[in-house]
């Protein structure tokens, strides 16, 4: 009887630190992993495709000037995820303004030369991206997103068509979406500045477009 009291005492003076340590290294290994998996930096990239909604110019000597300036465009992004919370990189993308040109009037007053009757421009946006995740779940993670640069129009029909020539200019998108699981969807307000040069090199208007984007993709 002694004997087996002494084994199952021995057992037990083996046994307790084992199960002492045993919650205190998982709990240590979880709140290392957490700490890990919020102070770690790794690259990020998505693929959008979105369309901005047409809308008004806002000119500075001309006041409002209505037009239908609708553009679909896909976007690339790529840079780092700083941790659960935050994502910062550098985006480029296509994009190809059509619609109705409603400019007639005024360009025949200012320049004297008309304007085309559609839109017909292919830009190219450049810009950096920065995303505030509301959420460190690796399945739902809404966000806020701001996006900065500028954008460089490519080709044009102003051009062709013997009306001058479009430059590009500033170009900023504030909105917000959501990840799920690998799927990205996001809304918010596109701004984008244009300048109008006639063919002798004088700048008709510059002018500014604000209006709505939607937009899905993948992030990966």
């Amino acid at each position: 009887m002694k004997k087996i009291v002494t084994m199952i005492a021995l057992a037990l003076v083996f046994a307790l630190p084992t199960f002492a340590a045993s919650p205190s290294s998982i709990y240590e290994e979880d709140l290392y992993g957490n700490s890990k998996s919020t102070s770690t930096v790794k690259p990020q990239f998505e693929v959008n495709a979105g369309f901005i909604t047409g809308g008004k110019l806002e000119t500075r000597n001309f006041g409002k000037l209505q037009t239908n300036l609708s553009r679909p465009y896909i976007d690339v992004i790529g840079g780092v995820r700083l941790g659960s919370f935050l994502f910062a990189g550098v985006g480029v993308g296509v994009q190809y303004a059509y619609g109705e040109c409603t400019m007639v009037s005024t360009a025949a007053d200012i320049g004297g030369g008309g304007s085309p009757d559609t839109w017909g421009a292919v830009s190219i946006p450049i810009y950096a991206n920065v995303k505030g995740y509301i959420s460190n779940s690796s399945v739902v993670q809404p966000y806020f997103s701001v996006s900065v640069g500028g954008h460089i129009v490519a080709t044009s029909n102003f051009s062709k068509e013997g009306f001058g020539k479009l430059n590009g200019g500033l170009m900023m998108k504030f909105g917000a979406g959501m990840n799920i699981s690998k799927f990205n969807f996001g809304i918010g307000l596109a701004s984008q500045n244009l300048e109008w040069v006639n063919p002798a090199g004088e700048t008709l208007f510059k002018a500014g477009n604000n209006a709505f984007y939607i937009e899905a993709g993948v992030a990966f």
